[in-house]
């Protein structure tokens, strides 16, 4: 299991390195697969789009129609950071496809240093666009409106729902708040993760079948065969799980600004 999880080893000891292949390496070769298709869309654009320039404004076109309906007026702002994120994470997860490599998104710190930059972004936005008394106001429960009128039992019994309310409330905000970071980091860290056990695991069935008689070398046929469906079937969640992971990064975040409460004064 050990044989087929590593991963290549690159002699560079002169460099001070053991092993490139890491997902620290492997988040760079990420962003240069995101500059070389941002730059080859830039070389010799054309009024009428087609090949790679076609398809990378299409993914902007994609991109900034999911975040306008989330954020509003800040979509020019972030839209920047949900496009690096979104073709970032897909990257990574194709990288995991290849033999030999690995997904940075299989590992907890990678995507945990993404999840912090939407998170920061969230109270920081959160802050400037409520104010600081505002904001947190988001944290507190309604006033519960108590008629004058109304019998001193009823009035009491609001008066401790709203006691209640105004003590438990923060804490579920709170328990909220704790959760979401760890929700987008699990969520990719585990699809990853298990996408890349399995592909080791039919590629150390097919090996061990292989080493055995002549009988099993023909059985060693079907993980190999499995296997290539697992990797078609990755291009797949690789995708989902980036749009998964942009979409609810702007989810919280316009959550953050009240982009649908602006929208709703506004109509």
């Amino acid at each position: 299991m050990d044989k087929a999880l590593t991963p290549i080893v690159i002699p560079f000891h002169f460099l001070g390195f053991n092993n490139l292949i890491n997902c620290w390496i492997l988040s760079l070769v990420s962003f240069f697969f995101l500059f070389l298709l941002l730059a080859w869309a830039r070389f010799k654009p054309q009024w009428v789009p087609h090949g790679v320039q076609n398809f990378v404004e299409l993914s902007m076109d994609f991109v900034w129609n999911m975040a306008e309906g989330q954020v509003g007026r800040h979509t020019a702002f972030f839209f920047p950071l949900f496009f690096t994120l979104f073709f970032f994470i897909f990257f990574s997860n194709l990288l995991g496809i290849v033999p030999g490599l690995l997904s940075p998104t299989s590992r907890i710190d990678v995507n945990l240093g993404m999840v912090l930059i939407v998170i920061a972004s969230v109270h920081v936005m959160g802050f400037k666009e409520n104010g600081f008394l505002g904001y947190l106001s988001h944290f507190l429960p309604p006033p519960i409106r108590v008629d004058p009128q109304a019998p001193l039992f009823l009035k009491l019994t609001l008066r401790l729902v709203s006691l209640f309310l105004l003590l438990m409330m923060p804490v579920i905000h709170l328990i909220g708040e704790l959760v979401k970071p760890l929700s987008l980091t699990m969520r990719l860290f585990g699809n990853m993760l298990a996408k890349e056990i399995l592909l080791a695991v039919l590629l150390l069935l097919a090996i061990q079948f292989w080493e055995g008689p002549a009988l099993m070398k023909a059985v060693a046929a079907f993980p190999f065969l499995l296997r290539v469906c697992i990797v078609v079937f990755g291009v797949f969640v690789a995708f989902i799980q980036a749009f998964v992971f942009m979409m609810l990064s702007m989810v919280y975040i316009g959550g953050a600004l009240g982009a649908h409460g602006e929208e709703e004064l506004a109509a």
